[in-house]
């Protein structure tokens, strides 16, 4: 079945989060979407036509897709970013979910009651917890990227979640200066498509108790 000839939209609020890895997706594909705040902020009144009653939500022509590692694939096979071979497809997966492992530190400093609990889970996603999974992510690379020579979707992800702790100002910048190749990733990363034209949308993380997502 090919893909639809409309444009793809994505639902979801213009906030710096998951759909991040979506945006990207679509950046580094140079496919041309939309993003509908609309819906996303008609929440919870979209709720209902939600298959999983969350966003994001992709939609593309008569294709609706909910969940975002779905979303993520499906817009990565659109533009060629996810291999075609079933063992590099089932390796790309593997990076790509322990990535989303990684991403879920984020929300204890989120959900933590009061400045100082907050401070310490933040100070244990980046003492602790980020830094061992940048252990595993950097011996998983396979060359320059996670795709080899030329980065594939998992590469995207690593891009777009590291990204969102940058966002939030946890100082994820210098845990990621201790290694180098995923430094190197991430930094190739950039000059995929139009990735360098990303710009962040608001707040939702942060680990600066000035701010008002903190």
């Amino acid at each position: 079945m090919p893909f639809p000839d409309a444009k793809p939209s994505l639902v979801y609020w213009d906030l710096c989060g998951r759909a991040d890895i979506a945006k990207l997706m679509f950046l580094a594909c140079e496919i041309d979407h939309e993003l509908d705040t609309t819906n996303a902020n008609n929440w919870p009144g979209y709720k209902s036509e939600c298959p999983f009653a969350q966003i994001p939500i992709l939609h593309h022509g008569d294709v609706t897709l909910a969940q975002g590692g779905a979303i993520n694939r499906y817009i990565a096979r659109m533009g060629g970013l996810y291999p075609t071979d079933p063992v590099e497809a089932s390796e790309c997966d593997m990076v790509m979910d322990g990535i989303m492992d990684m991403f879920g530190f984020i929300f204890a400093p989120k959900n933590a009651e009061g400045k100082e609990a907050k401070l310490a889970a933040w100070a244990k996603v980046t003492g602790e917890q980020v830094p061992l999974y940048f252990g595993f992510l950097e011996k998983l690379l396979k060359g320059k990227f996670f795709g080899g020579d030329k980065a594939n979707a998992a590469d995207i992800t690593f891009y777009a979640v590291v990204g969102v702790f940058v966002h939030a100002e946890c100082g994820i910048e210098e845990v990621l200066a201790k290694f180098p190749k995923l430094q190197a990733a991430y930094d190739g990363t950039k000059e995929v498509g139009k990735v360098s034209e990303f710009v962040r949308g608001g707040h939702y993380f942060s680990a600066n108790p000035e701010n008002d997502a903190f």
